[in-house]
């Protein structure tokens, strides 16, 4: 079958090549020079299969007015004059029930065990080395006792997925994590998940393009701007970009928070909103961690990826271009604050932010579209690395079930 993919991010470029292994003739469209330019380029490169929960929940519903009002540092939610934000804040209020958060949790585990399972595929797959993809674990770490024991109430719920997590005291977690010795902050414990691991997007990205293309003659086609569909008796039959047309007999949608744009045309724009995030990338410290370490608290993620530190995290709305850079400072500075030797912070500093396409569930869309021949890939939040091959799949199962 002759399928265009739209978009040559992290979900794209998982997903075409997916559909090419699977004997379809792919061609991949995108409006940026190269794969994962955008929101993937430098995210926290994780793949953190163990801890897909969803953001709206009761506990988050309490926090909103401090983060509308700028009182939590980690997390700002800025009014706005676009309706959109209005609309999907109060979608994800109705998903801040238990019942749910619930709901949302076991859709998401089931799509985290499938994504573990197909990334480990690619894996066995791709050339050794490749993927550029560490086995370091991934470790959260907990202020109280309570809040350990909040989190460790999931910790049966996940074993069933096959995605099992360890509750570990203050020492375990230094046993785990050595560099944890010169954290400055308070911790009673964590915990762990020693099937995650970090996993470089752009690297990733370039591995599974260029096998694509050799094993599978996947096309991509870059600096082509998607214009709209093209149709043919209520299908899809093509797509016009500022270069032409290309037909095809299915489009899978995979551009993240342009889908709407590409979508008002056919009246069927979802309930996406960008959510930004920010990162740091820095070279090793004194003490840098092996093991991947978040901090609930602070909303950040350290991450050893080769010779460098990768700090990333934070989640603001309609934050102006403006404040990008005093965000990439306070994640710099906290960062600084609280472990001191992870990174060399007075080295250059290379700062990226990028905007993920949040649903008010955490639920990515994975399903056809309104139209014959069209299929949506889109809205995988802070979650698009961890999920990108399990919903590789779901697309190619669609695609094969029509």
């Amino acid at each position: 079958m002759k399928i265009l993919v739209l978009g040559a991010g992290v979900i794209g470029v998982t997903t075409a090549y997916a559909l090419g292994r699977a004997g379809h003739e792919v061609t991949v469209l995108d409006k940026a020079d190269d794969v994962a330019q955008i929101t993937s380029n430098a995210n926290g490169a994780q793949l953190a299969y163990s801890y897909a929960e969803p953001f709206a929940c009761p506990e988050t519903l309490k926090k909103l007015p401090g983060y509308l009002l700028g009182k939590d540092p980690g997390i700002s939610m800025k009014l706005t004059g676009d309706l959109g934000f209005y609309r999907w804040g109060l979608t994800f209020i109705r998903n801040c029930t238990r019942a749910r958060e619930t709901e949302n949790l076991h859709a998401m585990l089931t799509l985290a065990a499938k994504s573990s399972a197909a990334m480990q595929q690619l894996a066995r797959e791709l050339p050794q080395g490749i993927m550029s993809q560490s086995p370091s674990g991934k470790l959260i770490l907990t202020r109280t006792q309570d809040e350990l024991n909040a989190y460790g109430a999931l910790a049966d719920i996940k074993e069933n997925y096959g995605l099992p997590i360890q509750m570990l005291d203050k020492s375990a977690c230094i046993d785990v994590e050595p560099a944890l010795a010169h954290w400055q902050g308070d911790f009673c414990g964590g915990l762990y998940a020693k099937g995650d691991s970090v996993l470089e997007p752009i690297a990733f990205c370039k591995a599974l393009q260029s096998v694509g293309v050799q094993k599978y003659a996947v096309t991509y086609k870059f600096n082509h701007d998607i214009l709209r569909l093209q149709m043919n008796g209520g299908s899809v039959s093509g797509v016009v970009t500022d270069k032409g047309v290309f037909d095809c007999e299915a489009v899978v949608l995979c551009l993240g928070n342009d889908a709407n744009a590409f979508l008002k045309s056919i009246q069927d724009k979802q309930n996406i909103y960008p959510m930004q995030g920010y990162s740091l990338t820095l070279p090793l410290g004194d003490h840098p961690p092996q093991t991947s370490i978040t901090d609930p608290k602070n909303k950040f993620v350290f991450a050893k990826i080769g010779d460098k530190i990768r700090i990333a995290g934070l989640l603001d709305a309609n934050l102006p271009d403006t404040e990008i850079a005093k965000r990439g400072q306070h994640l710099l500075e906290t960062a600084r604050k609280y472990w001191p030797g992870a990174a060399n912070y007075d080295a250059e500093i290379n700062l990226w932010s990028g905007r993920r396409p949040m649903t008010p569930s955490s639920l990515p869309i994975v399903r056809p579209g309104k139209i014959d021949g069209l299929y949506y890939n889109i809205g995988h939040g802070s979650l698009g690395l961890t999920l990108a091959a399990g919903c590789a799949e779901l697309i190619t199962d669609m695609i094969a079930e029509n």
